[in-house]
């Protein structure tokens, strides 16, 4: 029974991996240069492919690789729709930050009381990013850590960049970022080893256009300023 067993295991292994060879031949022949089929696994319908081409969004494929699409895919749950396309880009999303980022890639306005960690897309002259700083205290008793990263918005040749490159720089980063974000002048201090190029790229790569950009633990982008209540809701 088990050897029985174990050949019909080998089987589908056998038969998944030359159905993700077929789809992979396939799909890269037609895909522009540059771009090129990165993994593929089944989706929840039969014979259906997700397959990640380096893009945020995956496709998905017929098991021959004869047909694909590029769009949403949702879940009928009851009387609920489940997107499904937004889940595989929320999983993207969070493992190219995870294996990105690591703690010394932050600057942290921690919780006492943490009951959710964000990551945060911030630039120091962005009026909501001032804003929503303002009020890091009370995101900060309703037990949610901010975990910012810079992303400048005018660019990496501009003077938001030499800002904010400047707190990652600081020996205080909190207070230096907190006086720029209350819009005082502080000395420009410039050194080799920061991350903000880095945080810029990732940032567009994961279709940040916009600050603030707040990320939650799952991958998901919340685009915007929100209040203290409203956030802790959407992380809830």
């Amino acid at each position: 029974m088990k050897i029985l067993l174990f050949i019909l295991i080998l089987i589908f292994v056998s038969d998944t991996k030359s159905d993700e060879i077929l789809i992979s031949s396939k799909i890269n022949a037609v895909l522009p240069e540059g771009m090129s089929v990165q993994s593929i696994k089944e989706s929840k319908i039969e014979n259906l492919f997700v397959v990640d081409i380096g893009d945020l969004q995956p496709i998905y494929a017929s098991k021959d690789g004869e047909f694909f699409f590029y769009g949403e895919l949702y879940a009928v749950n009851g009387n609920l729709l489940q997107n499904t396309t937004k889940d595989e880009i929320n999983l993207k999303r969070k493992s190219i930050l995870d294996e990105a980022f690591s703690e010394d890639d932050f600057i942290s306005f921690k919780s006492e009381n943490e009951k959710h960690k964000v990551t945060i897309f911030t630039d120091v002259d962005c009026g909501y990013c001032r804003k929503f700083h303002n009020e890091i205290k009370d995101f900060n008793d309703l037990g949610i850590t901010i975990n910012y990263v810079a992303f400048p918005r005018s660019g990496l040749d501009s003077d938001s960049y030499n800002k904010i490159v400047t707190a990652w720089c600081s020996k205080d980063p909190k207070d230096i970022l907190t006086k720029m974000k209350q819009g005082i002048d502080v000395q420009l201090s410039m050194c080799q080893d920061h991350p903000v190029e880095t945080h810029f790229l990732l940032g567009q790569k994961i279709g940040i256009t916009g600050t603030p950009a707040i990320i939650k633990s799952n991958g998901e982008l919340l685009p915007g300023y929100l209040p203290p209540e409203e956030l802790l809701n959407r992380l809830n």
